[in-house]
């Protein structure tokens, strides 16, 4: 019995050729399709990881992984520091003195937290001079959940600019806490990233809580200690700063009180 091709003409050395070229097509034309489905599918599985992340970012704040701060009765305590005060007046430039732009945003930011239901407690409610150790004596006082200090910065390099936070080394819940007030304040503002970062602080490192030292602007660059001496950058400073704070509480442990 013959075979299918017994009787066919053999092929020429072109049509050989031919035939391998519409051949090496079909076979790049299937590695495209190919390629092409492996890359969508990449691409949803990247979407829809970022639509779940940016719906746990939008819904509390926070991603997987990190512990919010807990409150230890009721409701959140929560202790504000404006830098400086009385005679110590820290930083100055032109108009601008720390004292003064410390103790006015601390002000924005407490009435923020109360209207939100939060109780809050200062180290300071007036222009007086506080030591290091008294402040760290009124925060061990207050039984509060949380700290959060007001400071300006400086640099030698007058165009310095931006936001900086600092948090005690070894503390996940203070890093968070920085994290959370530094993006916050600088969505806010618009001012520079500045980045968070440890500090060898007093008010940090001698309280057991969870507690950030902002360096909301610097004093040093004469625009920005401009906008720092403005009521409206200081409610936008502080909304920053209000917004930082409750993204980084366990809101749904206080629904359980």
């Amino acid at each position: 019995m013959g075979t299918r091709d017994e009787g066919k003409r053999p092929l020429t050395a072109k049509e050989r050729r031919q035939r391998e070229l519409r051949r090496k097509r079909r076979r790049k034309k299937k590695m495209i399709r190919l390629a092409i489905i492996v890359s969508m599918a990449i691409l949803a599985i990247a979407l829809i990881a970022f639509i779940v992340y940016m719906a746990v970012k939008l819904v509390g704040g926070r991603v997987s992984g990190e512990e919010p701060i807990k409150p230890k009765g009721e409701t959140f305590v929560i202790m504000l520091d404006a830098g400086h005060g009385g005679a110590d007046i820290g930083l100055s430039n032109g108009e601008l003195e720390e004292k003064t732009v410390t103790m006015d945003i601390i002000g924005k930011l407490q009435v923020m937290l109360e209207s939100n239901g939060y109780q809050v407690v200062l180290t300071r409610a007036d222009d007086s001079r506080l030591s290091k150790e008294e402040r760290v004596q009124a925060v061990k006082e207050s039984q509060a959940d949380l700290l959060v200090s007001v400071h300006l910065n400086y640099s030698e390099d007058e165009s310095a600019s931006g936001i900086e936070t600092y948090y005690r080394k070894g503390s996940d819940q203070s890093k968070l806490l920085a994290d959370k007030v530094l993006a916050s304040a600088v969505a806010e503002t618009e001012a520079k990233d500045g980045g968070a970062h440890t500090g060898a602080f007093t008010i940090l490192n001698d309280v057991e809580i969870p507690a950030v030292l902002v360096e909301v602007g610097y004093a040093s660059n004469a625009r920005e200690a401009g906008s720092l001496t403005d009521d409206s950058y200081q409610n936008l400073a502080a909304k920053g700063i209000a917004k930082g704070i409750i993204r980084s509480l366990d809101l749904e442990e206080e629904d359980k009180e």
